[in-house]
This record gives structure tokens, sequence and C-alpha cells, in this order.
């Protein structure tokens, strides 16, 4: 008897190790891992990748002892499985497969991401198998929406920070648009609750009340998208409801009440726009403001056709995940020169799929969509029509809200439970009992083989998948927090680097940019050639691995050129431009580089170039302005500052510095005399313009500046005063 039971009770430890870990994934938005590089990123990544690869283990155990959590084919287990291989071949053969399959510490997601989202796939849809589980599970999940929802009204309150600044909540997440998609799934799923449990007067009015929080969350991410996606998603399940539930006119009459409030809502506002509290309000104005001529929207329409100019080039199976930035270097829009200058997303989820795995890609992620909705409808689905409705209008409102943003792990882990629920819920019991006559392993043979087998592979996925990355994450950001220029924090950065993790490239960058920085300082030169040595030697690196990134060729060049290795930089600038021919920062760099290195009439038409691309962007101008005062050619600097400033005399530093060398120090103290008068409280102003007067030999109105300097900072006095005696002696003091 006792030996009977041995099997049992593994699977009953078995199952509930697996249910545990199961839910805890709902708590996995509440982490922040402050000790890690990314920190609202990585954290919540790792602790899916680690929870997924333990209870994926357990669960193959738990399926080998008994044939009911084994999966049963169906057409949606089919098309995840097609789309997770699709997207792999894409990444193995796309133009960066490291970064394909690894991502970075950023984003977390590739291909590693997908494979672990597919396991969490198998392991939901096979072991909460029972309606009961699923209400558990889904209430479970509310419950840490609800506490999100709190620690949101801490942040409005001004009680907590808002981690990304401004007035957008955005609670655990660090980014109030993830927040938005957040809020968005888990209102759907309240609704689908309040339904299941409208009988019960407490339930609906709990439910009622966190809907209400929940909305009042997703309004104050003001992310317009999601809101949008929300709206449209709850009219498409009032409508649903009210064509196709019968029998009940009470519902039919909510979902018509649903329909005219939100259309009363949405014509309303529009009627208001322009009052003056819409004006005001930092949400409102954002809907407001919306047009295709608004700044954000007419970059997401700039950035989409740089994106289909690379679906034009790479249609199949597009250029693997993560690697939209070679796209966006290649294909770059002059006129995106207010915008980030390094995207890695479209911002659009069919031109990012278009993008990452062509439309091939596109079709599969498709099919996911399709094929959830195929088994929500059909005639066997345990499923309501109500319920139906609620789950169709929450896949609508997040495919809506995808189109203007992207995925996130956190909205990723929802989209997938959505197809696990739906794929249990398409069944019919039979079918989960029949699954019972499949024939099991032997108990001594899962033991002795199986098991160490499996703990093996459990053990090595965790190093593989987690230690190494958390172990670089930390390390790097103990390299930022370090005090900078160190020989401390050069060995975090090697620490940093040790690991060979997927996030060197962020690490290498981190490093470049410090050391740009600190060659500027006024550090020994023994230390800044540390940081030179090692930032070099890594950025070669980095450029040997991934040679045909825009980006790293040009920090690499800025780092050269801030330690006056000109002509070593010059290659790595004149590469990036080749790269990215139409992206003006990188014309910048590579025109001060020729200015550097001597050749101005080449710095002069680069600057040309670059202005030319769009002419209206006043930093191409002053670059122009500069490069025209260096080759001695002032009438057309004079020409370029006119039409763009009004003015020959313009407050930049680039300018001051060219008139200098070229020894316009007329233009110099002009310089300095208009921030005299746009700062006329600030000593530094006018001790500038002291040393300007001194460079024309006008030292009476240097001494009047110094005085005056003296005046607004009595700290100065003894310097002042020690300045004054020099120029008075005749001396021109530094």
């Amino acid at each position: 008897m006792g030996d009977r039971m041995t099997p049992m009770k593994i699977e009953q430890g078995l199952r509930k190790a697996v249910i545990a870990g199961i839910f805890l994934i709902p708590f996995i938005p509440l982490i922040v891992a402050d000790f890690l590089f990314f920190p609202f990123i990585t954290g919540k990544n790792f602790a899916f990748r680690i929870l997924v690869e333990l209870v994926f283990g357990a669960w193959v155990l738990l399926a080998l002892y008994n044939p009911l959590y084994r999966p049963r084919f169906s057409w949606l287990l089919a098309a995840i499985a097609a789309f997770v291989g699709i997207v792999a071949v894409a990444d193995i053969f796309g133009e960066n497969p490291m970064k394909s399959i690894w991502s970075n510490f950023e984003r977390m997601e590739g291909l590693v991401t997908l494979i672990h989202l597919f396991a969490y796939f198998l392991v939901a849809s096979t072991v909460l198998h029972t309606e009961k589980l699923w209400n558990w599970f889904w209430n479970t999940s509310v419950g840490v929406s609800v506490f999100l929802g709190m620690y949101g009204l801490l942040q409005l309150a001004g009680k907590i920070t808002i981690n990304q600044g401004g007035v957008r909540l955005d609670a655990t997440f660090g980014n109030a648009t993830y927040l938005a998609v957040y809020m968005l799934f888990h209102l759907f799923i309240v609704a689908m609750l309040l339904w299941q449990r409208r009988d019960d007067r407490m339930f609906r009015l709990l439910y009622s009340g966190i809907m209400i929080l929940q909305i009042v969350m997703l309004y104050y991410t003001a992310t317009r998208g999601t809101i949008l996606g929300f709206l449209g998603g709850a009219m498409l399940s009032a409508l649903l409801v009210g064509l196709f539930a019968k029998g009940s006119k009470a519902v039919r009459k909510i979902s018509l009440g649903i329909l005219a409030t939100v259309v009363l809502v949405v014509g309303g506002f529009f009627l208001v726009k322009d009052a003056a509290f819409v004006k005001e309000s930092p949400v409102l104005s954002r809907f407001a403001d919306i047009s295709v001529t608004e700044t954000t929207v007419s970059a997401r329409f700039m950035v989409w056709n740089m994106a289909w100019q690379g679906v034009k080039e790479r249609p199949v199976l597009g250029w693997g995940q993560e690697n939209f930035n070679f796209v966006f270097n290649k294909y770059y829009d002059p006129n995106m020169y207010t915008q980030e200058q390094w995207f890695d997303r479209v911002h659009n989820i069919v031109f990012d799929w278009l993008i990452a795995a062509g439309f091939l890609g596109l079709l599969a992620y498709g099919l996911l969509f399709l094929a959830t909705l195929y088994y929500l409808w059909r005639r066997q689905s345990r499923f309501s029509i109500t319920e139906k409705s609620i789950v169709t209008g929450l896949l609508a409102g997040y495919t809506f809200h995808n189109l203007f943003v992207f995925d996130n792990v956190v909205s990723y882990i929802f989209f997938f439970t959505v197809m696990a629920y739906v794929y249990v819920m398409s069944q019919e019991k039979e079918e989960i009992k029949d699954s019972k006559t499949a024939p099991a392993l032997d108990h001594g043979v899962i033991l002795r083989l199986y098991a160490p087998l499996l703990i093996i592979l459990m053990l090595f996925s965790l190093y593989f998948f987690n230690t190494k990355g958390i172990g670089a994450a930390t390390s790097l950001l103990d390299a930022i927090a370090v005090q900078p220029g160190t020989d401390a924090q050069l060995d975090a950065f090697k620490k940093a680097l040790s690991y060979h993790s997927f996030g060197d490239q962020e690490a290498r960058e981190q490093l470049a940019q410090l050391a740009t920085r600190i060659a500027g300082s006024n550090l020994p030169v023994e230390m800044k050639q540390k940081y030179l040595t090692l930032g070099g030697e890594e950025m070669q690196r980095q450029v040997t691995d991934v040679p045909n990134d825009a980006r790293t060729q040009i920090f690499f060049a800025t780092l050269l050129d801030s330690f006056g290795q000109y002509d070593a930089a010059h290659p790595y600038a004149k590469r990036a431009r080749e790269l990215s021919p139409t992206k003006q920062t990188i014309l910048f760099q590579v025109g001060l580089n020729a200015l550097n290195r001597g050749d101005s009439e080449e710095a002069l038409a680069i600057f040309k170039e670059a202005y030319e691309l769009a002419p209206s962007y006043n930093q191409a101008a002053i670059f122009y302005a500069v490069g025209a005062i260096r080759t001695g050619n002032q009438s057309l600097a004079n020409t370029i500052l006119m039409t763009h400033f009004g003015s020959t005399i313009v407050d930049d530093d680039r300018l001051q510095q060219a008139y200098y060398n070229a020894g316009y120090l007329d233009k110099v103290l002009g310089i300095w005399k208009l921030r005299v008068e746009k700062e006329p409280q600030n000593p530094q102003m006018h001790l500038g313009l002291a040393a300007a007067y001194l460079e024309l030999n006008r030292r009476e109105d240097s001494i009047a500046e110094i005085q005056k300097t003296i005046e607004l900072d009595p700290n100065f006095k003894k310097d002042g005063e020690y300045l004054i005696g020099e120029i008075r002696a005749g001396r021109n003091p530094r």
C-alpha cells in the first residue's frame, strides 16, 4: 500500500508546487530590483524566467506521472508553436542573431523570453484546468492590481515619487504606458468576474469599486492609445452583447447603456476640447492635442515609413527581433531631429513584427488572435455570450494599444495567460477526462532517469538564462553608482564585462560615455588614460562583434575624439556615416572630427550636407555657421545666422569658440554681452564678459565687469582684486 501511494504523493506534491509557482506570476508586476541595471525591467523579467523554469521542470515530471497534465492538440497551441518557431528562424538568420535571441537589459525580450512565454502557456493551460482554479488565479491578479491602484493613488497624492517624472502615474512599472496596459487587461478581467458573480450583491459592489479604481489609474497614466483602446474595446464588448445575448433584456439594456455612455463621453469631449479646463489638465490636454501634425503623432508616421523601407528590403523573415535600430539608422528621416535619436522599436505592433520576422512572422502573430477568437466563439466553448464579448473587447483594446506602443514582459504574460484561459475553457470536459487514458510511465523509470535529468537541466537553465545576467546587471549598476574617475569604478566595469552576458553592449556604451566625460575632467592624466584604455578595448570588441551598428561606431569615434585621437577616430566616424548617411547627429560628429584633423573644407561640406537635409533644424544651422567661420567665409556664416536667428550674435558655445579661433573677438564680446543681458545677476556671466573685454585690450571695461562680479559674489573679492591689480599693471591674467 505504501509503495502504491508513493507516486500519488509525489504527483500531489508536484501539482501543488506547480500551481503555487503559477500563482506567483501575478505578483511579478510588484518587483522593482533596485540592485539591478534597469530595475523596473530586469527584476520582473528575471523573476518570470526563474519561476517559469522551476514550474516547467516540475510540470514535465507531473505530466510524466499523470497524462491529465499533458497538452492536448488545438489549433491555438499549434499557432503559438508556429509563431515561436518562425520567430526563432527569423532571429537566427537576422542582422544580429545574438541580440535577437537574448535582447538586452533595457528590453529583456527576444527569443529567450518568447520560449519562456510558450513554456508558461503549456504549464498554465494544462495545470489550471478547472474553472475554480482560474477563478482563484484571476482574483489573485485582481488583488495585486488593487494594490498597484493604491500605490498609484499615493503617487497621485505626492506621497510616492513618480519614477519617470512628470504627472503620468507609473506605479512599479517605471513607465506609464506599461501601467496603462496592465490596467487595461484587469478592467476586462474584473468585468468578466463581475458578470460571473452578478447575482452576489457583495461581489457586485466589490468588483464595481475595483473597476472605478482601475479606470482612475488608467486615466492618470495619460496614455492615449491605451485609453482609446479601452473605450473601443468596451464599445465592442457592449455591441456584441447587444447583438448576440438572447433571453435577457436587462443585459442588453446594460450593453446599450455602455455604448451610449462611451459615445457621449467621446462626443462631449470633442465639444469641449478647446475649453480652458481641458487645456489646463495634463491628461485631457494630451487628447485635445491629438492631430496628424502633433509632434508625437508625426514622429510615429515618420518611424513607420522608415520601418516600411526596411520591410521592403527583407519582406519574408525580416531583420530578427531587437534589430529595428539597423533599419532606423539606415533609413533615418532627417525630419526626426526633435525626437529620440536611437529608436529600437517602431511603436506599432504590425511594423514591429514585420521588422522582427517579416510577413511570415506577422501572419503567425495574427493567427494567435484568430485562433483565440475561434476557440472563444465556437459552440463547444464553456464561455457565455457576455464572457465571449468581454474577452473579445479585451483583445481588441490590447491590439489598439499596441498600434502605438509595444509589448513588455507583463503585457506578454497576460496575453499568453488569456490564451491559456481560452484554451482550457474551450475544451469539453469529456476531452479532459479522455486524456487520462493515455499511457503513464513507470514510476521507477521516472525517479531514476527522468527526475535527475530534469534537475540537471533546470539547474543549467537557471544559470544559463539568469545567473550571468543578474551578475552583470548588478555589477553594471555598481559601476555607474560608484565615484567616477576611480580604480574602483573601472574594476566594477571589468567585473560587469567578465560575465560575457547579453548586457555587454550596454556596459560598454556606459563605459564609453563615462570615459568621454572623464576626458574633459580635471583628473590626473594617468587615470584618464586608464579609462581610455579600457573603454577603447571594449568598444573595439563591440565594433568587431557588431560591425554594422552605426551607434557603436559613432560612440567609439566620439570616445577617441574626446581624448584627442582624431586620426584614430576618423575611420569609425566615417563608417557610422556610411551606415546612417542622413542622421544629422552623426554628421555633426564626423564634421567635428574633420575640423579637429585640420580639414576645415571637408568639415564645411559635411555640415552643409547635414543642414540641407532639414534646413529648419537650428542645430544644423549652428554647425554649418561654425564650418563657415572656420573656413573664413564670414558672409556665409552671417547669412545662415540671420536666416535662422535674425542676428549674427547667437548665444552658443560652439559659435563662441569658432569666433575666438578665427579671431573675431568682437563677435565673442557680443555673445558675452548677450549672456549678461539674459542673466544680469549671474556673476559668471560678468566675469566672462570681463575676459572678452580684456582680449580686446579694453582694460577699464574689463575692470568694471570684475567689480560687478565682486558685487554679486563677495566671496570672489580676493581673486577679483588680484585680477584688477594685474590688469592695471599691464598684464593679462589667466
